[in-house]
């Protein structure tokens, strides 16, 4: 079993939230609050298929977050349940994933609805989300 995995992040993300204690819970309560990804510019190929209109899921470095509790309160205040369960920032490995819906591609600049990311957050990665083909 690997003792440590080391991950080099992709780019960061430039959002309006400093604060945890400002910063939406979930995507869905972000509403239209628009944040930028800035995509180290060795990945541009990595972008090519991207296409506004789109939703991505994107898989980032919680790096603010400090040590972890096995049971934490469900969106930051309601009923206690397990870590796993939720998506609390404080965790083994601090990693975050989130659903974005791709406002604009500019270069390396990604606008985007969705944030719920604080600013300078490091992106680890960048996945589509799998539609069925009928």
């Amino acid at each position: 079993m690997c003792e440590e995995i080391i991950f080099k992040p992709i780019g960061y993300i430039k959002s309006p939230y400093e604060d945890i204690k400002n910063m939406p819970k979930s995507t869905r309560e972000s509403g239209d609050v628009e944040a930028e990804m800035i995509i180290n510019e060795e990945y541009l190929e990595s972008m090519s298929s991207m296409e506004v209109g789109e939703e991505y899921m994107v898989l980032f470095y919680f790096h603010k977050s400090k040590g972890f509790e096995q049971t934490v309160p469900f969106m930051g205040n309601g009923p206690l349940k397990g870590l796993f369960s939720t998506h609390a920032p404080n965790r083994p490995n601090p990693i975050g994933v989130s659903t974005i819906k791709i406002k604009e591609i500019n270069g390396n600049i990604i606008k985007f609805n969705g944030v719920d990311m604080l600013n300078g957050t490091p992106v680890l990665d960048i996945k589509d989300i799998l539609k069925p083909k009928y």
